[in-house]
């Protein structure tokens, strides 16, 4: 559970005498209910954590914090721009409403508070000198408690005094570590740092193979009727033998027969073979009937095979993407945080986004952009200038981004796969080979007065690409959505 009264009071009391004069230089806010803020004290920099997520809530200082994903947050740009360089002046905790607030100071900007809720819809709320809210971030915060832009902040209800009393009475947690600067807020990081991540790497992992595991429901139910249907071989050879039977006996056969007794000559002897027929039909028609049902039942079955085949690789493909995310680590997972900030659905991500996502070799994640506006998009909002940047030589096209690691290189097999992703979504698919150059972001500007999407670009590498149908096929698979284009 989140932090206790009693543990949030020793923790805010510290905060406020410990890292009072600290500078801010830093925020970060990577989910809409927590924030990093990075103080420095002389000699010692200190990440504050701020979280308001139902049982993880808490204020600690913490070791790391998670990563900042896709494009800046609006809240954390205002973070930025209103905090940074003010010096943390205090800290205080009201009780009875569940609220944290600090109050930041800078000589010629004046004061900031910044407001962590507890209470339930829980969020962020940075505040102006005289109190007016500048910018907020958690779901909820304006249709549950009237939090605007612009309007005067109020603190929450506050607990009933027995509420309030029975939540006192609970004991604290804290257990400080010998070395610590600021012992009750390291400890509460201690207490719910590793569980907080745990859980959102679990929440991500959930995510991530939502798609394929309703991919793989959705497939195996069409499997099982393909499968019947391409198992109805022997009914249209049946159709066809009683044909072949009818054909040598015709002279026999009158309108109006429902039923005749016929004799067959096969391989083990002799067999009276009984024939339905039916008595509105000419003795020609019913042999025609019969062939024709012959026909169309091996139709049929030939189309079921191919589908059958197309499910089976469509089913192992799943498969193998969801074997790949079961083995990512807690990092790896953590890395993908922004799929947390979209609602989860059995189709996966939200459509709004300016980019479709593949999942290339090893479970890597590639962007294709949509249109000529969403590459700019792409490539100047949500891209890291460390992110890979590919585009097909020579061709109108999508921007293709490989979201890589800090540091990190690219694996010949993650290239290969979005380089075909390029081809493919460039003036150049359908053509069996072609160029494609690939630079780190930070190496890509846009053409000034150039229409969207258009870039320039330099110390970029170029290679030929020989097109492989089997890898393409396996990528367009992994699509998580099939949004419109429009």
């Amino acid at each position: 559970m989140s932090l206790r009264p009693t543990e949030l009071e020793q923790v805010v009391a510290e905060v406020g005498t410990r890292l009072s004069g600290a500078v801010l230089q830093k925020a970060w806010c990577p989910l809409p209910r927590l924030a990093y803020l990075e103080l420095r004290l002389p000699g010692r920099s200190f990440l504050l954590c701020l979280c308001a997520e139902g049982d993880l809530a808490r204020l600690s200082v913490a070791a790391e914090r998670f990563p900042t994903p896709g494009e800046p947050a609006p809240f954390q740009r205002w973070l930025r721009q209103e905090l940074t360089g003010f010096k943390l002046k205090g800290a205080s905790w009201r009780e009875a409403e569940r609220v944290v607030v600090l109050e930041l100071h800078k000589e010629e900007a004046g004061t900031r508070r910044l407001v962590l809720e507890l209470a339930p819809p829980g969020g962020l709320v940075l505040l102006s000198e005289s109190g007016r809210v500048l910018m907020h971030s958690g779901e909820g915060l304006a249709q549950r408690r009237g939090v605007y832009p612009g309007s005067e902040w109020k603190p929450p209800e506050p607990l009933p005094p027995e509420a309030l009393e029975k939540a006192r009475s609970a004991p604290s947690r804290l257990q400080p570590a010998p070395g610590d600067f600021a012992p009750y807020a390291e400890a509460a990081e201690r207490l719910l740092g590793e569980r907080d991540r745990k859980s959102r790497a679990e929440a991500i992992r959930r995510r991530l193979t939502q798609p394929y595991r309703a991919r793989l429901k959705r497939s195996g139910r069409t499997l099982e009727k393909v499968r019947a249907e391409a198992g109805r071989g022997p009914d249209a050879e049946e159709h066809r033998r009683l044909g072949e039977l009818l054909t040598q006996n015709l002279h026999r056969l009158r309108r109006g027969t429902s039923e005749v007794t016929l004799t067959a000559y096969t391989e083990t002897g002799v067999e009276e073979v009984k024939v339905k027929l039916d008595p509105k039909r000419s003795p020609k028609e019913e042999v025609d009937w019969r062939f024709h049902q012959y026909k169309r039942l091996m139709r049929g079955v030939e189309q079921a095979r191919r589908r059958e085949a197309e499910l089976a690789r469509e089913v192992a493909q799943a498969q193998a993407a969801l074997e790949q995310l079961e083995r990512m680590d807690e990092a790896a997972l953590l890395a993908q945080a922004e799929v947390l900030q979209a609602p989860a659905s059995e189709e996966g991500p939200q459509e709004g986004r300016p980019y479709k996502e593949y999942l290339g070799h090893g479970g890597q994640r590639i962007w294709v952009g949509r249109g000529s506006e969403d590459n700019d998009m792409l490539t100047f909002k949500v891209a890291k200038p460390y992110h890979l940047w590919l585009h097909a030589r020579g061709q109108p096209g999508s921007h293709v981004v490989v979201p890589l690691e800090k540091g990190m290189e690219v694996a010949q097999e993650v290239l290969l796969d979005a380089a075909h992703l390029a081809l493919h979504h460039s003036g150049a698919k359908g053509e069996p080979r072609g160029e494609v150059s690939y630079v780190p972001v930070k190496f890509v500007r846009k053409v000034k007065g150039g229409a969207p999407g258009q870039v320039l670009y330099s110390r970029e590498k170029t290679f030929l690409v020989r097109m492989e149908p089997e890898r393409l096929e396996r990528l367009l698979k992994t699509r998580h959505t099939e949004p419109p284009l429009a």
